[in-house]
């Protein structure tokens, strides 16, 4: 496959159907801005779609909230009781399963 072939595949078609006026309309300010109804609409629909991305992913808070939310998160956590349940448990399984050794009695250890 040629890249031209390659780049092709990788477009997409955005198709949008309007009234005249409507048309008129975009192709009259793409003629403003010297470029194309297809790179004027592009454009114009990226930069939207970048804004509404932004202000739908970010958390807009006072400054006091803010300094709030950050003092909070800086303290450490209180465990939960099924957390430490579950790590003592898992410790005294490792523990049976691998017991310390003890140097005095372990024939392999070197002097």
């Amino acid at each position: 496959m040629s890249s031209a072939t390659k780049d092709k595949a990788a477009e997409r078609r955005l198709v949008a159907r309007t009234n005249a006026d409507v048309h008129q309309r975009i192709a009259d300010a793409a003629d403003l801005l010297g470029a194309t109804v297809s790179q004027f609409l592009i454009d114009s629909a990226l930069e939207r779609a970048n804004r509404v991305t932004q202000e739908a992913t970010r958390l807009r808070v006072s400054r006091d909230a803010f300094v709030r939310m950050m003092t909070v998160l800086d303290q450490p956590a209180n465990p939960a009781p099924r957390l430490q349940q579950a790590a003592h448990r898992y410790r005294e399984v490792m523990s049976d399963e691998h017991p310390q050794k003890d140097p005095e009695r372990d024939t392999d250890a070197k002097p």
